[in-house]
Parts: C-alpha cells; structure tokens; sequence
C-alpha cells in the first residue's frame, strides 16, 4: 500500500545550486523505492513491493523500470492484463526495454482466448488427478470466469489431497462468500484457513467481511483489528470503516477513513468511489463529481463510479447530460439494470413513453433473470429491497436517489 504523496512545492529560488539539490533528492528517493520494491518481490513479499513500486511512479511517472515491477507484482498475482498494461507501459516509456517486451509477450500467450486457456488448466487435471495444485490451478480458472460452483468443485478435491493449505481454504471460502453463503460455508473455511496460517490477513480481512454481511459487527470490527495488527498498511480496512460510518450517516468521520486508505495507496478506487458518496448526500456535487472521474481514471471499467456520475446530473435536473451519462454505464455494463430504470425515470419525465417502456420492461428483464423473481419496474424499490442493499452491498447513488429526491 502506498503512503500518501505531498505534493512538493517548487518556489523560485535566489541559489540555482539549491534548486539543483531539490531535484537531485527527488531522483534519489524514486530509485531507492525502486530497488526497495524490487528487493521486496524477490523475498516473496507481493503487496509490500507493491506499495514501493507505486511509490516510484508516483514521483516519476515515466520511471519504465517501476511500470515493470508493478507488471511482475500483477503476474504474481495472476492479473495477467493489468500485468500486460504495465508491461506495455514499460517499453512505451523505453523502447530499449527488451525484457519489458518479453514479459508483455508471455502475459498475452498466457491470457490466450478462454478456450486455450482452460485446455492448458484441465489437462494437467487429466494428466495427473492426484496433484492437488493443477485442480487449484483449475479452480482459479473458473473462478476467474465466474463459473463458481465449478471452481468450488476444483477446490474441494484440492482439499482431499492437501488437507493443511490454508490457501485453498481461503479461496474456497471466497468462492462461497460470492455466493452470499456466509454463516454455513466462508465463515467456518476462513476460520479454518486462519487456524492453519493465523497470520494470513486477507483471510482475516475476508472474515471480518462476512461477518459484516451477517450483522455481526463485533466480530467483524475484531477481525479488523487483527488484520492491521498484522498489516498495518491493508487500506481496504479503512475503506470498509468508512462505509460503515457512511451507512450511519456520520460523513466527517468515513471521509477520514477515506483519507486513511488513501494515504496508504492513492489508487484505492472505493475509497474514491464512496467519499463520492458522501459528497453527494452533502449536495457537494463537483466533489461527487471529481471523486467519481477520479475513480474511473484508475479503472475504466468502474460500473459504480460512471452509475453516480450519471445519478448525480440526474439529481441535479441536468436531464440530456443524465442520459448521456447513463448511455455510458450501459457500454461498461450492459445488464446493469438500474441504468436503463433510472434512464427510464428520464424518458417518462420528458414524454418519451415509448422509449420509457423499453427501459422499464428491459430493467424487469434483467432483475429477474438475476434474482427469479419480478420487478415493480414502475414503483419505487420496498423497504425490504432496501434493507437487502444495504446488507450485502455497498451503499449506491441508488438509496440516495430514492430516499432524497425532492
């Protein structure tokens, strides 16, 4: 995770030998987090070089070598595109940057098309049934492309031949957690995965994450504390204590959560994502604004942060700019179902009744194709439905769209 970056502020000097020294311990510090990263990643230590990595771009971000070394902690982590964006960034910054072009190669031949690259996760299956990592490599693949149950499957035959890996405890307990099955199965496996390695912090991180889900607040804020005992650096603690703040209505503080996870690593995207958030319920709209774009600067494809962009020109009356901006959440997203009933609030308001229509029977569709059951497309979402977002997501544009509207 990254500390936070003081901008330096540069005033026209009497010395030019000054000056010249200024820059010079600028350069010092990047390549010192250069070489901290990389020293780091050899030991095996991913996130913490990381943190170094993001460091250096952030003091120069045409350091090729720091892209680099932020595609091989991508690699490690089995994000095979970010890794080739980094990797791509590399030789776009040195074009002499020959082992940049190499990495960039193998990261695309190992995305390869789906097809291709479930034939090179099966076969070893095939071929040797008893290695319990090519079915973890397997289950990894279909977790990946949201085929869950399958990898849960994969997972569970990994654990009949290596009983003691608390790594295929955790994923299998994710694997259940993104299925909402929290007090029967991710619960019990992350508690599992804990007693065998109790210094794995993403499985006590995760845990405190379930315990959330199920109201179970004290617990989750102890498995908090642990996780920053063990890494005091886990921005996304922060990030979670401030949504809690947030669904209390106390904004001043889950701001300077916010701004906790922040300094720790200025590309934590929910963090921006929800001080968004809490900028809108405050009707500071160019912040709600800013924090969203900023948020979609780190990721394009951020469903959320276009969503409240386009709910906050709704909000404002801003109706064309609205839709525009609802137009976009379907290209990221084309089932994202509270576009087209939001789009949908917006053809009705203006007359447009056919083009109302096809939204609403579009956003009836989709949910229920979700959920199996149908939606009230013309009313406004139950007290129910609200509790359930509320429970098991974090708090959206949607609730506050609803519930405040003049």
């Amino acid at each position: 995770m990254l500390t936070i970056i003081m901008n330096k502020i540069s005033r026209p000097g009497v010395l030019v030998l000054i000056l010249a020294l200024v820059v010079f311990a600028g350069c010092g510090e990047q390549i010192n987090h250069l070489e901290v990263g990389e020293a780091l990643l050899e030991q095996g230590k991913v996130e913490k070089a990381s943190v170094e990595f993001k460091k250096a771009v952030e003091k120069n971000p045409n350091l090729a070598k720091a892209h680099f070394g932020l595609g091989n902690v991508a690699m490690k982590k089995n994000m095979l595109e970010e890794a080739a964006d980094h990797y791509r960034k590399a030789f776009q910054l040195d074009s002499t940057f020959v082992e940049a072009y190499q990495k960039f190669s193998d990261a695309y031949i190992e995305i390869g098309n789906p097809d291709d690259a479930f034939q090179t996760k099966y076969n070893p299956v095939m071929q040797n049934p008893d290695d319990p990592m090519a079915h973890i490599d397997l289950a990894v693949f279909y977790h990946k492309w949201d085929q869950t149950r399958k990898a849960i499957e994969e997972y569970e035959e990994a654990l009949k031949l290596d009983p003691d890996n608390p790594f295929v405890y955790y994923n299998l307990a994710v694997a259940y957690q993104d299925m909402g099955l929290f007090e029967d199965k991710s619960i019990p496996l992350y508690l599992k995965s804990i007693e065998i390695n109790p210094k794995y912090d993403d499985a006590h991180y995760n845990l405190a994450v379930s315990y959330l889900k199920t109201n179970n607040l004290d617990r989750a804020m102890a498995e908090y504390k642990k996780t920053l005992e063990l890494n005091p650096e886990y921005a996304t603690v922060y990030v979670d204590y401030g949504m809690i703040k947030l669904q209390e209505k106390k904004f001043e503080e889950a701001i300077a959560f916010y701004d906790k996870a922040l300094a720790i690593d200025p590309n934590t995207i929910e963090a921006y994502y929800q001080k968004g958030i809490v900028y809108a319920f405050q009707e500071k709209f160019d912040d709600a604004l800013k924090m969203n774009r900023k948020a979609l600067e780190i990721n394009p494809k951020h469903t959320n942060s276009q969503f409240n962009i386009a709910v906050v020109y709704h909000k404002q009356g801003k109706l064309d700019r609205a839709i525009a901006e609802y137009d976009l959440v379907l290209v990221i997203d084309r089932n994202y179902e509270d576009a087209f009933y939001n789009r949908g609030q917006i053809y009705a308001s203006m007359g447009n009744t056919p083009q109302a229509y096809n939204d609403y029977i579009t956003y009836s569709k989709i949910v229920k194709a979700k959920t199996g059951s149908e939606a009230a497309a013309l009313a406004l979402r139950g007290v129910e439905d609200k509790e359930r977002v509320q429970r098991y997501m974090i708090p959206s544009f949607k609730d506050w769209l609803l519930e405040y509207d003049d």
